[in-house]
């Protein structure tokens, strides 16, 4: 009982996220028979600070992170990565990330959940966060993919069982200001934002749940003058759903706006889905609704659809293991047949070292298509990456995207071009990660990108962030540089960053510096500082915090201040 109680209390008392259903408690049975099983932790934390090679969250090692640990990270818009923890203190804890183009999003000061499984270590290589040589490396025990995380783009898991406390109610709700100004007085702009989330499960005891995420945001300024929300409030709701576990594992149904986790392709839906266990093996599930306005995220009931899917799991995670998910959607627009399209999400464990992620959309023609008639492959993404040994991982993977040729996507764009419905774009790149003596951690990475518009020359990347500085145990400072190569200019960019927390985390400086030197012509190259900011956030309590930072951007007849500032509560 005491277990089942411990296990309850964890999963209460966790800050809920819209993208995330209530976990319910286990009973006293399954407890029992989980009993020998590490156990799994979910953690509301928030990203502090990017750099190069992942991220850094308000959580450490006194709530259970430790370095070489793996788990799964939700963002508040439901899209899933997976993490290693690269280093941990007391209070924070830096994170690679894997699983999805997170390095293409701006993460700072978003609202994130962490699951992992604790012990994933042997218990006697276990250090305490005050150790010396605790962030010398260790050879975990599990592998990267012997911790029981959710798999790429995978659903949550049900938990057998219903905790007896009702009106289980979690979120955050924060007011951001925005203030842009420039040289020539044509991007100059404010915006207000007003934004939530958060989920109230048990409601009255039942069964039932509900989860919202949504921005109120009010835009003014020259850069804004000709949008259709200038001077005029936005409310962009992504998520507004109902959801409920049903009796098998696995099981659930759900209707309001939501975005499937389990085959997040699908995209945005005001409707209704379900899912049903078949076998030990095999789930299955349905969708019916209509898609928000592309634009805008109104409701709208120009694109009704409906979609079917599998799911097939088998194995044993980190040794033998297969999960994939398949679907097909078919959606109308104005009344004529417009998407049909195969999804396919799949991760393979070879071993406790390899594992293999993809995700991929076949798009039929259904007669909408003008520019690329036929069968098209218009996204895959596609990355493996092996263990080498604790200190070293390899990693490797494909990315393909073109625009779908339907008439939804037309109706997008300001004017007519058949180059918006071109081939798209191949990227091809392999990287890898060293911890290296002195606390310092290494990455590479080189990609190649063939497309129309793009010449096939390689990009590269190299950065280096050295954890702790001199006696300022969660510090860290990360460079980095990377190749910027073009058909008239060839140079190189690069730029510094810190994260110096203070006042025992409760203050957050981040300082960081952009730079780059192009060669305009043989042997003249221009160096210049194309970017520089500080973000500070700052815990006034257990719920209250705020944040803000100064950012001045140059370069490319740029010349741009940007001041941010914002108050978040918790609750």
């Amino acid at each position: 009982m005491k277990f089942a109680a411990h296990n309850y209390k964890m999963l209460s008392e966790r800050s809920g996220f819209p993208w995330r259903i209530l976990l319910c408690a286990m009973t006293f049975l399954a407890c029992l028979s989980q009993f020998a099983r590490a156990q799994e932790i979910v953690l509301s934390a928030r990203v502090t600070y990017e750099i190069s090679d992942g991220i850094y969250v308000d959580k450490g090692s006194d709530e259970g992170l430790q370095k070489g640990y793996f788990g799964t990270l939700r963002l508040d818009d439901g899209q899933v990565f997976q993490f290693e923890v690269l280093h941990a203190a007391g209070k924070s804890a830096m994170l690679r990330l894997s699983g999805g183009p997170a390095a293409t999003q701006k993460l700072a000061g978003r609202p994130v959940e962490l699951s992992f499984e604790q012990n994933q270590s042997n218990k006697s290589d276990a250090r305490p966060a005050n150790d010396p040589n605790a962030n010398k490396d260790q050879t975990p025990a599990a592998g990267p993919l012997e911790s029981d995380f959710v798999p790429l783009l995978a659903p949550p898991s049900w938990v057998v069982g219903q905790p007896k406390a009702s009106n289980v109610f979690h979120g955050q709700m924060s007011v951001r200001q925005m203030l842009q100004t420039d040289r020539d007085d044509l991007l100059g702009y404010s915006v207000t934002h007003v934004g939530s989330s958060g989920s109230l499960g048990r409601i009255e005891g039942s069964p039932w749940g509900f989860e919202w995420s949504g921005d109120l945001a009010y835009r003014d300024g020259d850069a804004y003058r000709s949008h259709p929300d200038y001077q005029y409030p936005r409310l962009d709701l992504y998520l507004a759903s109902f959801q409920r576990p049903l009796e098998g594992d696995g099981e659930f149904l759900r209707f309001g706006r939501f975005l499937p986790r389990e085959l997040p392709g699908i995209g945005y839906v005001d409707g209704v889905q379900g899912q049903f266990r078949q076998t030990d093996h095999l789930r299955i599930g349905a969708i019916t609704g209509f898609k928000p306005d592309r634009a805008d995220l109104g409701a709208s009931v120009d694109e009704p659809l409906a979609a079917s899917y599998a799911t097939f799991e088998t194995g044993q995670r980190g040794k033998k293991y297969y999960m994939g998910t398949a679907g097909f959607l078919a959606s109308l627009y104005e009344g004529k047949a417009d998407r049909l399209a195969l999804l396919l999400d799949q991760r393979a464990d070879l071993n406790s070292q390899l594992a293999v992620y993809s995700t991929a959309e076949l798009s039929f023609d259904v007669g909408a298509a003008e520019t690329r008639t036929g069968t098209r492959l218009t996204r895959l993404d596609t990355f493996a990456v092996y263990k080498l040994a604790s200190s070293v991982s390899l990693r490797a993977g494909l990315d393909h995207w073109e625009r779908p040729d339907n008439q939804a996507e037309r109706d997008l764009l300001s004017f007519e071009d058949d180059r918006f419905f071109d081939s798209g774009y191949w990227r091809y790149w392999v990287g890898s990660d060293q911890g290296i003596p002195w606390n310092l951690r290494l990455s590479e990475e080189v990609s190649y990108i063939d497309s129309a518009t793009a010449d096939y020359d390689p990009y590269w990347r190299l950065g280096l962030t050295r954890m702790g500085l001199f006696s300022w145990e969660d510090a860290s400072a990360t460079v980095t540089i990377y190749n910027l190569p073009a058909k008239e200019a060839d140079g190189y960019g690069g730029r510094v960053s810190a994260y110096l927390p203070l006042l025992e985390h409760k203050l957050s400086i981040q300082p960081i510096v952009g730079f780059q030197t192009l060669e305009l012509a043989p042997q003249t190259a221009d160096f210049s500082l194309t970017y520089l900011g500080v973000r500070v956030n700052g815990r006034l309590s257990a719920n209250w915090s705020l944040f803000g930072g100064y950012t001045q951007t140059t370069g490319d007849s740029v010349d741009s201040t940007l001041l941010d500032f914002g108050l978040r509560y918790a609750w």
